[in-house]
């Protein structure tokens, strides 16, 4: 995307500039990604003209989308890549934002940044936008399907340790629920046999848990060969176009 395409989704549409214009947060994130250092002095002019808002509640109530807060998370991405932004997981305020950014960076060190980010949060609570389990829904997102980002072994390893501790914390079914389908991305045979020992009533966690062991079962098949590049968009473009 051309800065001048975003610039006018920035001023254009039916909300008014300071909300966003016609912009989508995936514009910013594809312009941060696609434009480095000279995209990130853009992204920060855009949301300086136009005074894009960190709040996203209103004071009359109303909810819109933070663009303030989404032009820092992109403009560091932009400037300085995954390290950049790995900071902001800190803050209360960026924490689900740089999350979010990190999702749709899709690359190996982005997963470290949210592993690591989950082994030093405090898992209690059952609030599923809570940043320790929306970096568990991104795990999710980025290691679980078969498209996902490949990672190392002992990456792999990591996620199964940090699910277990997860999962002892979750305190409903369905924070459960996510553990189990992001297990899907922890191919090892630790994680196979930690799953497949849960003693489980819930039939949510029982059909999760059943997803998580065929696909586990099916990558640790010596004969499983990872999509190609083609069989990655076709799938992506699935998955899509079923949400």
């Amino acid at each position: 995307m051309k800065f001048n395409t975003l610039a006018q989704k920035a001023a254009k549409g039916s909300a008014p500039a300071f909300k966003g214009g016609a912009l989508e947060v995936e514009h910013l994130i594809t312009f941060a990604l696609a434009h480095g250092e000279e995209g990130a002095a853009k992204i920060e002019r855009l949301s300086a003209l136009y005074g894009w808002l960190d709040d996203g509640l209103l004071p009359d109530g109303s909810r819109v989308v933070p663009f303030g807060r989404w032009a820092r998370a992109c403009a560091a991405f932009a400037r300085g890549g995954v390290p950049a932004v790995q900071p902001l997981l800190a803050e209360s305020a960026m924490a689900d934002i740089a999350i979010g950014v990190l999702e749709s960076v899709r690359s190996v060190d982005a997963v470290e940044a949210l592993l690591a980010f989950g082994e030093d949060s405090d898992w209690h609570g059952d609030d599923p936008a809570h940043p320790a389990w929306k970096a568990v829904s991104g795990l999710n997102s980025l290691l679980s399907f078969d498209d996902g980002v490949p990672v190392p072994h002992t990456t792999r390893q990591r996620l199964h340790r940090l699910l277990v501790r997860a999962w002892s914390d979750a305190p409903t079914d369905r924070l459960r629920s996510l553990c189990l389908y992001t297990l899907r991305g922890a191919t090892t045979p630790e994680a196979l046999a930690w799953a497949q020992a849960l003693v489980l009533d819930a039939p949510t966690l029982i059909a999760a848990r059943k997803m998580a062991v065929k696909t586990i079962k099916r990558r640790l098949d010596p004969t499983y060969t990872a999509p190609n590049a083609i069989q990655k968009w076709q799938i992506k473009r699935a998955r899509n176009s079923a949400t």
